[in-house]
Order: structure tokens, then C-alpha cells, then sequence
């Protein structure tokens, strides 16, 4: 039976939106492969760390800190407060006289007592920079707290997502860096609700450990309450 031209117009038109279909799927891109398991919790945890992190202007907090070396017969514990101010400037002040106050900045790293009669101890080496290792560790302290994605957190590091109850994110230097020759290992543990930094651990190569435990950080706060921390009374 032959086909009407109506008949034959349909069927033409069918051939061809099949085939048009057919194309588009033949050229789209490929599939993007799935991603380990591995992968998905680092992905969950810069989701969870940015959440917070992209808010943040500035950030006030307290800590408690905890020194750990073979070379101490118990640890060196020291309370204090921490200030940071996006994009790049961290300041951390022991509490009292015979603490300290590390300062990051760009182009300026520095640990100075706070007790002005005391020496300062030089940051810098003999050529006249920041060692590596020092400016290593500067950088991803910035990263820890500086609004955004989670890229320049992990950045040129590799970095390990370790399972359980406290979302923790580990980060280290890359084989071949000079920063391994000092340092291990920085280790983050967030907030499991609002996503903040809640706990640093910086692990030296000499088995001793800097850990820094963070109370009720403020996002946002008024410049008075910044000021109390990041004006050097010198």
C-alpha cells in the first residue's frame, strides 16, 4: 500500500528529529567519571568549611593552646586571643607579659614577646626570607580563615580526610617541599553544624605538636572589638 504525502511527511519528520537527537547525544561531552570516596568527603568538607568561611569579613575568637615536645617535661599551655581580618592578616596574642603575639600579613610574618624589654627573636634567614617551612605554614593558616571555596586551602598540598565523628581535613606538603623538613602535617577540625575552625594541630617532623583549640569565634565583629587584638601596644 502506498503512503499518502501526509503518511510521508510524518514519517520524514520523525527520521530527522530522531536523528537530530541522536547527534546532539553523539556530540555532547562525556560523562564526568564518579567520584571516589575519598573525593566526596573532601568535597563535603570544603562544602562545610565554606559555608562559614565565605562569610567571614572578620573573625574574633579565644584560644587555648597546647605545647608538646620531647625537649618539655609536660606541656606548655597558654590561653590568648586570635584576630583575623580578610583577605590576609592573622594575629594571634598570648594573654599577658610573658606570652607572645604572632602577626601574618603580606610580605610579614613575625613572633614578638610581649613583654617590649624582651629580645625578638628574627624570622628571617640568612638571604633574607621568610624560611619555607615558616612561610608554609603562614600561608595556610591565612587559608584557614579567608573567605572562599576551599581552593587555596588545598592548594599545592596534599591533603587527607580522615573518617569520624569530628569533620577533620589534613593537609601537608607536597613530597619534595622544603616545608617537610620542619613540618609534618596541619590538621583542621570544623564545627560539624556551622562549619568553623574549631581546632588546629600543627605536627612538626621532630614529633612535637602545636595545637590550637578555638572558643566562640564571632564573625563580623565592630572594630573596637578588633582593634583590642590587632593594635600592637609597642
Amino acid at each position: 500500500m502506498s503512503m499518502t504525502r501526509r503518511e510521508w511527511l510524518l514519517a520524514s519528520s520523525s527520521l530527522a528529529a530522531a536523528g537530530l537527537v541522536w547527534a546532539r547525544a553523539s556530540s555532547a561531552a562525556p560523562a564526568e567519571p564518579e567520584l571516589t570516596a575519598d573525593q566526596r568527603r573532601l568535597a563535603n568538607r570544603l562544602e562545610l568549611w565554606s559555608g562559614y568561611a565565605k562569610r567571614t569579613k572578620n573573625l574574633v575568637a579565644r584560644y587555648n593552646s597546647e605545647r608538646i615536645s620531647s625537649l618539655l617535661q609536660q606541656p606548655l599551655v597558654n590561653s590568648g586571643q586570635l584576630a583575623f581580618v580578610a583577605p590576609a592578616t592573622l594575629v594571634l596574642r598570648d594573654d599577658g607579659a610573658t606570652g607572645s603575639t604572632t602577626r601574618i600579613a603580606p610580605g610579614l610574618v613575625e613572633v614578638r614577646p610581649n613583654d617590649p624589654s624582651l629580645p625578638r627573636r628574627p624570622m628571617l634567614d640568612a638571604s633574607g626570607s621568610t624560611p619555607p617551612a615558616l612561610q608554609w605554614l603562614a600561608d595556610r593558616m591565612i587559608a584557614c580563615f579567608a573567605p572562599g571555596e576551599g581552593e587555596a586551602l588545598i592548594a599545592e598540598v596534599r591533603s587527607e580526610v580522615p573518617r569520624g565523628q569530628s569533620p577533620r581535613l589534613v593537609i601537608l606538603p607536597r613530597r619534595g617541599s622544603p616545608a617537610r623538613v620542619l613540618l609534618r602535617s596541619l590538621t583542621l577540625t570544623l564545627d560539624p553544624v556551622g562549619g568553623s575552625v574549631q581546632r588546629l594541630v600543627i605536627a612538626e617532623a621532630d614529633g612535637g605538636e602545636y595545637r590550637l583549640s578555638l572558643v566562640e569565634p564571632q564573625q563580623n565583629v565592630e572594630p573596637e572589638a578588633l582593634a583590642r587584638v590587632l593594635d600592637d601596644p609597642a
